[in-house]
């Protein structure tokens, strides 16, 4: 039939039908519509171009979506592109980049970068370049910096480079710089350390103490009794002095102390006279403040020099 027009009725077999106006096509059988409208349509196997308005109770199993408003449910396939979508829920098996996520649950990030956000359950975090992490419950962080912390519980391994204000109430430091104050605990080992103040309860021992020595050399000798600067002694154990007579007459030499500094009081004598070449050694008999050596010559006007070696052990 050609050039004809069927305004109603039924066609049950029909080759090619160029325009359908109204009407309803119960079932199309390897047809193609390369043009027009589908208002309804049941089973469609493959559509190459247009625009689907509206999409209900559909299932498309295989193809491309060039632009769709919302898809409710994706079970399989690939979004090349998402450009301004939101969605709500679903699994993202692989993803590029993803811009904001308000919700979820990310399973696994591989070689991902997250430039910004908020993760509120996290397994294992490789690497946080940047950012503030405010509660940490339950993690373990092997190696990294964590340039501000509020409260670290355990420390299991690592350096501390540097803690400003902060309290550690319990655990081990393997090795600290300065510790400003201890309120309690054991210190197991110092080692060439200086403590300034402070009280220490319990020491079992001290392998090593601290050992001082001062020299002054060449000293000239007088008529009277002249003192070299004073030792404070007042943090030392045990302390002496070594005096040689380096000249060539005898010498005299006594060790003074004092409380304040100004009045002292003869501790001990040495070895008097000291002939020329001869060696002495001096230990004070009695603890104060402050301790000194004062020397002369045991002939008036036959003047000698000496050298003294103050040498002192730490408590």
């Amino acid at each position: 039939m050609l050039g004809a027009t069927i305004t109603a009725g039924t066609l049950s077999s029909a080759g090619t039908v160029t325009n359908i106006l109204a009407g309803t096509i119960t079932s199309v059988l390897g047809a193609t519509i390369t043009a027009g409208t589908l208002s309804s349509a049941g089973t469609i196997t493959n559509i190459l171009e247009g625009t689907i308005t509206s999409v209900l109770g559909a299932t498309i199993t295989a193809g491309t979506l060039s632009s769709a408003g919302t898809v409710t449910n994706i079970l399989a396939g690939t979004i090349t592109s998402v450009l301004g979508a939101t969605i709500t829920a679903g699994t993202l098996s692989s993803a590029g980049t993803v811009t904001n996520i308000l919700a979820g649950t990310i399973t696994s990030v591989l070689g991902a970068t997250i430039t910004a956000g908020t993760l509120s359950s996290a397994g294992t975090v490789t690497n946080l370049l940047d950012g503030t992490i405010t509660s940490v419950l339950g993690a373990t962080i092997t190696a990294g910096t964590l340039s501000s912390a509020g409260t670290v519980t355990n420390i299991l391994a690592g350096t501390i480079t540097s803690v400003l204000g902060a309290t550690i109430t319990a655990g081990t430091l393997s090795s600290a710089g300065t510790v400003t104050n201890i309120l309690a605990g054991t210190i197991t080992s110092v080692l060439g350390a200086t403590i300034t103040a402070g009280t220490l309860s319990s020491v079992t021992s001290i392998s090593q103490r601290s050992f001082i020595e001062l020299a002054t050399t060449g000293i000239a000798t007088s008529d009277t009794y002249t003192p070299l600067p004073a030792n404070t002694t007042s943090v030392l154990g045990t302390y002496s002095y070594f005096i040689v007579n380096t000249g060539a007459n005898p010498i005299n030499t006594r060790v003074e102390i004092s409380a304040d500094g100004t009045n002292y009081f003869v501790d001990t004598t040495g070895d008097n006279p000291l002939p020329a070449g001869s060696v002495d050694v001096i230990v004070p008999a009695r603890f104060l403040k402050y301790t000194r050596l004062s020397y002369q010559s045991s002939t008036p006007g036959a003047a000698s020099t000496l050298n003294v070696i103050f040498d002192a052990q730490g408590t």
